[in-house]
């Protein structure tokens, strides 16, 4: 998905708890009122605000019960771009790069204010008063305006943590949310603001091994979730954990593992039935597992 752009009116118990994401959002608050955490930020936020944050920025919206409309309800506008929605922008309209870098430069939260605030406002519900491709001048109207940034208060950055630890979160995260696809060097070279050449060197420096071997080894903890659930098949979880083709799956899985995705999965059936009361783990302890492999990051 390359973008979405959502207009929702609920109840103010009902929105998503603190998580990440690994494209960008720009909200809307048009009723409500409560505390938001961005990053390592926590502060107030009232109806009218809108907010841009980058990928990779834990965030939530607390809404207050008390600020809502006649039906109880807040209500906001929210756009979602990837960063492969800028890229195609970027190739369609290469005169938009400079505006297209400072969005995919951007490491923290960012408040609008005054009369940019205001523009971003009316072209937020002129695209969602249209539909289609009606959308499409607007949506690039929207994405020139967020790029000059020019009245807008920083919020929070990703972390206070080192340059490294940075951008290492960045890598855990988009590759937790991409695995089970194809992640080629480039682009996750390109997503940690980095050359390849740079990348390699710096993932390899700090991970202790290539980042070809770090994305093999989640994905084989993965598919051992999986495996351990009993409708799973060998070759829909080869699928769901982005191996090409299921006899790669078995070779690498073996490879890493010392045995076949059959036979562990058997193991673990058979595990199960001997202990019928007791708490399954879906976890494994990988050969040569390193600590960057994000265990929980969903």
């Amino acid at each position: 998905m390359y973008y979405q752009f959502d207009h929702v009116r609920l109840s103010p118990d009902k929105q998503i708890g603190l998580h990440t994401q690994p494209g960008f959002e720009i909200s809307y608050i048009i009723t409500g009122s409560g505390t938001r955490i961005l990053g390592t930020v926590t502060e107030h936020f009232e109806a009218g605000e809108v907010v841009l944050i980058p990928p990779g920025l834990s965030h939530q919206w607390q809404f207050s019960p008390d600020c809502t409309d006649e039906g109880g309800c807040i209500e906001n506008i929210t756009f979602h771009f990837s960063q492969t929605f800028l890229d195609r922008l970027l190739s369609a309209f290469p005169e938009l790069s400079a505006e297209v870098m400072r969005l995919k430069e951007l490491t923290e939260a960012v408040s609008f204010k005054g009369k940019q605030q205001s523009a971003l406002i009316e072209t937020l519900l002129r695209i969602d008063a249209l539909e289609g491709q009606e959308r499409v001048p607007e949506l690039l109207r929207l994405v020139l305006e967020m790029s000059r940034l020019r009245e807008s208060r920083p919020i929070s950055s990703l972390s206070a943590i080192g340059s490294p630890e940075k951008r290492l979160e960045k890598i855990r995260i988009y590759v937790s949310c991409n695995y089970a696809r194809n992640i080629s060097i480039d682009e996750i070279a390109s997503y940690a603001g980095m050359n390849r050449t740079s990348f390699c060197s710096f993932f390899k420096r700090h991970v202790g091994k290539t980042f070809t071997h770090a994305l093999s080894d989640y994905r084989i903890e993965r598919a051992c979730e999986l495996l351990a659930k009993a409708d799973a098949t060998v070759s829909d979880v080869a699928a769901l954990c982005g191996f090409k083709d299921s006899a790669y799956f078995i070779k690498t899985f073996k490879k890493t593992l010392g045995t076949t995705p059959a036979k562990w999965k058997k193991s673990q059936i058979w595990q199960q039935r001997q202990r019928p009361f007791a708490k399954t783990s879906s976890t494994l302890t990988l050969k040569e597992k390193k600590e960057w492999i994000p265990s929980g990051i969903n």
